[in-house]
């Protein structure tokens, strides 16, 4: 695996390494994102961030936000299976947002990227609400995978409000004992269903709600009927369990 891009901030040490298609971004040697042009499974983390948009019609989806983007790992499958109108994506930190758009060129997907902190831009936001939210906020100097945003109720709230009515959250955990122990472990109001989504390959515990009715058989179905997806899950590279949590 060749090294294509070094670079250090504030005491992390980042490196763009190179595998066949793949880049992959580490921060002080924890990989931060993977990234394939023209393939929409990583085998990892980054494929529960994407699936609960398979909960629903993907294609009522229209408008989509990521908090913290990092390399960009969900863009491809994200423009893929849903090709949102408006495609927003907030990262606080400035090398992160170098490499997804120098190394990773998130930008021919369509996507406009904020360099800003997330809380503070979600704050100051005052436009119409977003049919998929995807909040993945890890910072890159924590060797431990826990989230650098509490979800406490006043960060709840604050994404409740970028939710449109027809619309998924999606957050992610370090591991299970991090969302139990959050408030998001509460049954938030305003939301139809909620479910934990996990792969073999780490401890992450993904949580996804979902404002209208839906059913982890219709994501199935979804994945089953995009032929990519289907020829992944068949060789099992995409590796998912989904729990409905209500």
């Amino acid at each position: 695996m060749a090294v294509i891009w070094q670079a250090g901030r504030n005491g992390v040490e980042y490196e763009v390494r190179r595998h066949g298609r793949t880049l992959r971004l580490y921060a002080n040697g924890v990989q931060h994102s993977e990234f394939h042009p023209r393939r929409l499974v990583t085998g990892s983390v980054w494929d529960l961030l994407w699936l609960p948009a398979l909960l629903t019609e993907p294609t009522s989806l229209r408008r989509v936000l990521v908090l913290g983007l990092g390399g960009g790992s969900l863009v491809p499958p994200v423009r893929k299976l849903v090709d949102p109108d408006l495609f927003f994506a907030v990262e606080l930190d400035p090398l992160h947002l170098e490499v997804a758009r120098e190394h990773f060129g998130v930008g021919d997907f369509g996507v406009e990227t904020f360099c800003a902190n997330a809380v503070d831009w979600v704050a100051a936001y005052d436009g119409p609400p977003f049919d998929l939210v995807i909040e993945d906020l890890f910072a890159p100097a924590n060797r431990e995978v826990t989230r650098a945003v509490a979800a406490d109720r006043r960060w709840l709230k604050a994404l409740d409000r970028l939710v449109s009515d027809d619309g998924v959250l999606v957050m992610n955990f370090g591991d299970w004992r991090e969302y139990r122990d959050s408030d998001a472990a509460s049954k938030p109001r305003g939301w139809a269903n909620g479910y934990r989504l996990a792969t073999p390959d780490c401890h992450n515990a993904v949580i996804a709600w979902t404002r209208r009715s839906s059913s982890s058989n219709g994501l199935r179905r979804r994945v089953q009927a995009e032929p990519e997806l289907a020829r992944a899950l068949a060789l099992d590279d995409l590796r998912y369990t989904v729990r409905r949590l209500f």
